[in-house]
């Protein structure tokens, strides 16, 4: 089963009609527009990504799927984004997504960067509820790639040690390909990392 498959049987796990979700970067939109069936005209889901094509290829899927009413989009840094909701959306998201790496046929030079990453992640702490899920796919066969993703792995393993339920997916790869990685967090009631 691909990673993105995967990422998708949980988010089918997690959300319900009227549930409150973000994507973190939106890209071309797939998770998107998945999670916005799932929570329903009831619920909400927040795409953000830092470059207009990508929030143009989110909306176009999204008015496609017929889910846009559910959506809001937004072009911004994830961390800044995410860090502007917690004052007033703390404890109460399901689902907060990322992808990283860059848009696939865009500007390679144009990716997540650690720094940002890593204070996006710890936004997403805060701002997801109880039983809250956080899924964050590195893809790292790219420049800063895996450093990016060594990073979020020592992330992990702190909220980890917090009480925070982690698991990661890998593929198995026949060639020298650097295979992306899937983490699958979901937070308890213990304090926030």
């Amino acid at each position: 089963m691909r990673l993105t498959e995967l990422a998708h049987d949980y988010l089918a796990q997690q959300l319900k009609p009227g549930d409150r979700a973000i994507d973190a970067t939106a890209g071309n939109g797939h998770d998107s527009a998945y999670m916005a069936q799932l929570v329903g005209p009831e619920g909400h889901v927040l795409a953000i990504d830092i470059q207009h094509a990508a929030i143009n290829a989110t909306r176009a899927r999204l008015e496609a799927d017929g889910c846009l009413a559910q959506s809001e989009l937004r072009v911004a840094d994830h961390a800044s984004a995410l860090q502007a909701l917690c004052p007033k959306c703390t404890n109460s998201l399901s689902v907060i997504t990322f992808n990283l790496g860059y848009l696939p046929g865009s500007d390679k030079r144009i990716q997540t960067e650690p720094d940002s990453t890593l204070d996006a992640l710890h936004a997403s702490s805060q701002l997801l509820q109880s039983g809250g899920l956080l899924l964050v796919t590195a893809y790292r066969g790219h420049p800063g790639g895996l450093s990016e993703a060594d990073r979020v792995a020592d992330w992990m393993q702190q909220i980890q040690s917090r009480g925070w339920s982690v698991e990661s997916h890998e593929p198995v790869v026949s060639s020298t390909r650097v295979p992306p990685i899937l983490w699958v967090a979901r937070k308890t009631s213990t304090p926030d990392a």
